[in-house]
This record gives structure tokens, sequence and C-alpha cells, in this order.
């Protein structure tokens, strides 16, 4: 009678084997197949260099808290997008991925930045209304958009009732036939009162998500391949 065994783990394949860096100070824990996008990695990994710590490890002379956007790129295929909507594109995040992607290797990446190509993933709309300013009060409340409110003291344009009944000024339809028969032949007149005028600015923020994602580049034998 043969004697049942316990089922053999499947063996991780070289690609999906865990690989540690050790970048600067910090450590990270990848896999092959992720770092296949970088020449720099290949030759690393492929055993044309010899710099493998005792414990398996590698050393890369890198800043990490850099490297931490190079590795989630190489992760998931999405651009590194600095970006706040009070201060605008972090240039100088940009210009450093930049030179880490060169150092690296990684054409799509260094591309995608060379050509500034995080401008078109970020689109601002701004809408500019004048408004009631009990609206407005209303929407600082409860409205959840990046709005501003600009605010100046003006004059509005108000009807005079003849008679300057208070409930019939600046409402020329109360006035009736008492009212037309007082003034007579004489013009309408209209006075001036201080107003607040209240301009809203919204400004929307949109992020275009294609933009920010790697190109899916089609078979060799296609005429062309999908571009940023």
């Amino acid at each position: 009678m043969s004697q049942d065994t316990d089922p053999q783990p499947t063996p991780t394949t070289a690609t999906d084997a865990p690989i540690v860096l050790q970048v600067g100070e910090r450590r990270f824990t990848t896999t092959l197949y992720t770092l296949d996008e970088s020449t720099f990695f290949q030759s690393l990994l492929q055993g044309h260099w010899k710099n493998a710590l005792p414990d398996g490890s590698y050393f890369i002379d890198a800043d990490p808290d850099l490297f931490e956007h190079i590795l989630r790129y190489l992760r998931r295929g999405v651009f590194p997008l600095f970006y706040d909507k009070r201060t605008g594109h972090d240039l100088a995040m940009y210009l450093a991925i930049l030179e880490e992607a060169r150092y690296f290797g990684i054409d799509v990446l260094r591309k995608w930045l060379e050509e500034e190509i995080y401008y078109k993933a970020v689109t601002i709309r701004y809408d500019i209304s004048e408004k009631n300013v009990d609206v407005c009060y209303a929407e600082i409340e409860t409205s959840a958009a990046d709005t501003e409110y600009n605010v100046s003291l003006t004059t509005n344009k108000v009807y005079i009732c003849p008679r300057e009944i208070p409930t019939h000024m600046g409402k020329s339809d109360r006035c009736r036939r008492k009212c037309r028969n007082f003034k007579g032949e004489g013009p309408v007149e209209y006075g001036e009162e201080p107003a607040l005028r209240v301009v809203r600015i919204m400004k929307r923020v949109m992020f275009d998500m294609d933009k920010c994602r790697k190109p899916v580049f089609q078979d060799p034998g296609d005429s062309a391949s999908e571009g940023f």
C-alpha cells in the first residue's frame, strides 16, 4: 500500500522570487519581473555585477525616497504625478525623478518626464459668476468645491415711489393709480443704494489618468503602438 505524502509546494519561478534591495539606508523587497523594465537592474541581476551583500541583498547607492517612486512606477506602470492644488506641479521632484529614470535606464518613464506629459494630465477649469449675497452664504456652508469669493462695494439703481411709501421703494410694480396720479407727468425717479458685489470663482482640478499610465504597446507585427 502506498503511503500518502503531503503535496509539495510549487517552486517559485526566478522572476517571481523575492529580491531585496538595500537602497541607501532603506531596504526594498520586490521581484525580478518588476525590475525587468530597467536596463540597470537587467545588468545587475543577470550576474554582470558582483555586488551582492552577504545576506543576499543588493546595495544600490541611490536616494531611497526617490527610489520609492521609481519602484512604484515599475510595479504598476503609473507615472509619478506631483501636483498640489495650491502650489501646482513640483518641478524639482520631476527633475529629480528624471535623473533617477536616466540612471536606472527606464526609457518610458524618462520620455514621459522629458516631454513633460504631466502638464497634460492635469486640467484646471474656472467657473466665474456673480452671485447674490444670501446665496453665497448658503454655498459657503454647504459646498465642497474649491471656491473663492471676491467681495466689493458697489451701488444699485433702485426705484423711488412718488409717495415714498417704504414697501413700494425699489418695487415699481407695487405702485398703483394713486402713486401714478401723485407723480403726474414727471419722470420716474431712481436713486442709488449701497450693495455688495460678490463674484464666485470655482476652481475644478481634473486629472486624466490615461496620461498617467504607461502606454500599452501593440504586438511587433502591428503598424503602430499607442503613444502618450
